[in-house]
């Protein structure tokens, strides 16, 4: 009796032994992939954020005196010159020769407190300058040279138009001539009036070098 006793109590003894180490052992392995699947997580919210910070880092934008600038694309076109018959009958004359220019696409906000066109306000606030050997020379704005059939005519019209305290406008401008062997930059004014100086601005534009 004694011995059926024993056994019993063996036999029990070493049932619950296994269910111990059967549940540890799903324990471990549950937290095993709890834990792959949180790192699986944060590696792929760390390439959200890096893909994030990358577009947001290639932002160009500015804060002037006289707007808000975030600026969407920089391009380069040419403007071929104006067919003139008279100047073409004359001898010796030398032909018209087609100009290079930079081409700025923004979104500009008025931040003053009077009705500012983009194109006014982007005058005021910034340049844009070519470098070569030490000196700098500033572009003029030829977006009036751009041809009708410009396809971006209706944000270059936008430019012109006055923007009220507080609104928003997409606006294209042209300067130019550019000469795409130098370095072109689109750099803040300095405005020692100004109550409050802005961060400054000194983007390189990349153009495309002639061949």
């Amino acid at each position: 009796m004694s011995l059926r006793k024993y056994l019993l109590t063996g036999g029990l003894s070493a049932v619950l032994l296994l269910g111990a180490c059967s549940d540890d052992g799903g324990s471990d392995e549950g937290q095993a992939e709890d834990e792959a699947t949180g790192e699986e997580s944060s590696g792929e919210a760390s390439d959200e954020s890096n893909e994030n910070g990358s577009s947001e880092e290639g932002a160009v934008s500015y804060s002037g005196e006289y707007g808000d600038y975030a600026f969407n694309e920089f391009s380069q076109f040419t403007i071929e010159p104006e067919e003139n018959e008279e100047e073409s009958t004359e001898e010796g004359a030398e032909e018209p020769q087609p100009s290079e220019v930079v081409v700025i696409e923004f979104e500009f906000t008025n931040n003053s407190e009077v009705p500012t066109a983009p194109q006014e306000a982007f005058g005021l606030d910034l340049a844009v300058r070519q470098v070569a050997e030490g000196s700098e020379s500033t572009l003029e704005n030829m977006t009036t040279s751009l041809p009708e059939d410009f396809e971006m005519s209706e944000e270059a019209a936008a430019a012109t138009e006055t923007v009220e305290p507080g609104e928003s406008a997409t606006a294209v401008l042209a300067y130019g001539s550019v000469d795409p062997e130098l370095e072109t930059v689109l750099q803040s004014r300095e405005n020692p009036m100004a109550e409050e100086q802005s961060e400054p601005l000194d983007h390189k534009i990349e153009l495309e070098k002639s061949e």
